[in-house]
């Protein structure tokens, strides 16, 4: 992630989530908030509960979560905390790379966070 950095901290994801906004897909969430401190980077976090499934398939859906922010990071506006979240009721089973794609996708455009010019 070229103009990104992550999201480690408990605290940072409560206040993230208590006081930002937020948009539902058909399989994650997406939270925002902006950033009072950092105006030219953006923090980025992702989170996958234990119910999702194993160690592997948790891992691959952040994988997966990670390389379409790369891929849309540099249409988004800068200065933004933003956080992935998939549901609980999200199986690996039935997911693919597309359908999440296009679920991020469709969360940034409702939360209007990409720049006007490159959308």
């Amino acid at each position: 992630m070229k103009f990104s950095l992550t999201i480690k901290s408990n605290v940072q994801f409560r206040y993230i989530l208590k006081n930002g906004e937020f948009e539902k897909g058909k399989c994650l969430v997406v939270h925002i908030m902006k950033s009072s401190h950092n105006k030219n980077n953006n923090f980025f976090g992702v989170c996958v509960s234990k119910k999702n499934g194993n160690s592997v398939m948790r891992n691959k859906m952040k994988r997966w979560a990670r390389e379409i922010y790369k891929d849309e990071e540099i249409f988004l506006k800068k200065g933004y905390q933003i956080i992935i979240i998939y549901k609980k009721s999200t199986l690996f089973k039935y997911l693919t790379y597309k359908k999440v794609r296009a679920d991020i996708i469709e969360c940034f455009k409702k939360l209007d966070i990409y720049e006007k010019n490159n959308t």
